[in-house]
């Protein structure tokens, strides 16, 4: 007789429930394979030069939920090839990490999760008054993700800017991440006033059903553009006589959580579920769907220009690369050569990567070669070619900000 008492338990525990991909939710496919790592990316240069100088780091995390920038920080692969280590920062080379969010069941989560780890604790904390860091030794990196200090008002980020400015010594690193105000997700939001807090809400939770908009709950956040947010940082740090530098990227432009919804611009392009799919090896991706529609965004060329050509420019390039699969499938060689002589060295190579990929596709014994290898690379060519956008304007989903402090 089968005994099943370990498999009615797994079960209940629900390991056996259906499996679903992520094409959609908080944790779907853009968020791990796109967003997740844009942000090491830009994190890793960081981690390399503090480590380059001390064996141990110390992170503050604001708005650390129950700890999603520790496992953030902690699963940068390292590149070193011949190191036995998987990642760049192990958990034993984290002096402290000290969790800050205004959530009490999110810091007790964290509390619990990590319970084990001598070297990390949270803390509730209210941003926009309380500033329990203060009370710790200086740290290294002092961390946000995912729009955390969009919560605070343009004054209240400014103190807390001040305060750790204030707080840190030597070199340390500021990360902020917050919502871009030019997307092309809320058009409706860009004539607004830089120092209004404006409704947002997270309807894209419940995709692919579509809410009433009397059901959604919303809430007040702070949208930034880059030149008023380099200013404030300039001018906080010459208040204080910190010398920084600063480096902002634009993360999720096509990609943002409402861009499929189309809430705040009515134009809804179910761009991200798409780039979602070519991500999820179950799925292709539809092509013809992948290509934005920006013609709702005309209106704002004249008073907008540098915004607007940004948008453009990487429009052209993103269907670039989608011309060019479907000129794979249609085998027209001469458009295929002539995509590549006519783009930039880095997007050039990376349709020879594409060409060759797809030219080659007997040596990949797949169930299907589209959805299992090509669709996953073609997402990588398109998120390639954000990450090697010139400094951010604020015309992503997120605008992502560091800042050198030395002194």
């Amino acid at each position: 007789m089968i005994k099943t008492e370990f498999f009615e338990t797994a079960v209940k525990l629900g390991y056996y429930g259906i499996e679903k991909g992520g094409l959609f939710g908080k944790k779907d496919n853009v968020r791990k394979y796109w967003e997740d790592t844009s942000i090491k990316n830009l994190l890793k240069p960081l981690i390399l030069d503090l480590l380059s100088n001390k064996n141990k780091i110390r992170i503050a995390d604001f708005g650390c939920g129950s700890g999603e920038g520790y496992e953030l920080i902690t699963h940068i692969l390292s590149s070193d090839n011949i190191s036995q280590r998987d990642f760049l920062l192990n958990p034993d080379q984290i002096g402290l990490y000290l969790g800050l969010d205004i959530s009490e069941s999110m810091v007790n989560m964290g509390n619990s999760i990590y319970s084990k780890n001598r070297n990390m604790k949270f803390a509730k904390a209210d941003l926009s008054k309380e500033y329990p860091f203060l009370d710790e030794e200086p740290f290294d990196i002092y961390l946000s993700t995912y729009s955390s200090p969009s919560h605070l008002t343009e004054l209240e980020l400014k103190n807390l800017v001040e305060k750790i400015f204030n707080h840190t010594s030597g070199k340390s690193y500021l990360v902020l991440d917050l919502f871009g105000k030019f997307s092309p997700e809320w058009p409706c939001y860009w004539n607004n006033s830089d120092k209004e807090m404006l409704p947002y809400n997270m309807s894209w939770l419940h995709l692919p059903a579509v809410l009433n908009p009397n059901d959604v709950e919303e809430y007040f956040v702070k949208f930034w553009d880059s030149e008023s947010l380099i200013k404030m940082l300039n001018d906080s740090a010459a208040k204080l006589n910190k010398e920084i530098k600063i480096v902002t990227k634009d993360r999720s432009i096509f990609t943002g959580r409402h861009i499929d919804t189309g809430y705040y611009n009515s134009h809804p392009q179910s761009l991200r579920y798409q780039v979602n799919r070519l991500f999820d090896t179950d799925y292709k991706g539809n092509l013809e769907e992948l290509k934005p529609d920006l013609s709702f965004l005309e209106t704002y060329k004249e008073k907008y220009p540098k915004i607007i050509e940004r948008i453009n420019d990487y429009s052209n390039k993103w269907n670039t690369v989608i011309n060019f699969c479907n000129a794979l499938a249609e085998e027209n060689n001469n458009l295929i050569k002539e995509l590549i002589e006519t783009t930039s060295d880095e997007l050039s190579e990376d349709l020879k990567m594409l060409a060759w990929l797809y030219r080659n596709s007997q040596r990949f014994p797949v169930d299907h070669f589209l959805a299992t290898i090509m669709g996953p690379q073609i997402a990588c060519v398109l998120r390639n070619l954000e990450l090697n956008l010139p400094d951010g304007l604020g015309c992503g989903h997120g605008l992502f900000c560091i800042v050198e402090i030395n002194g």
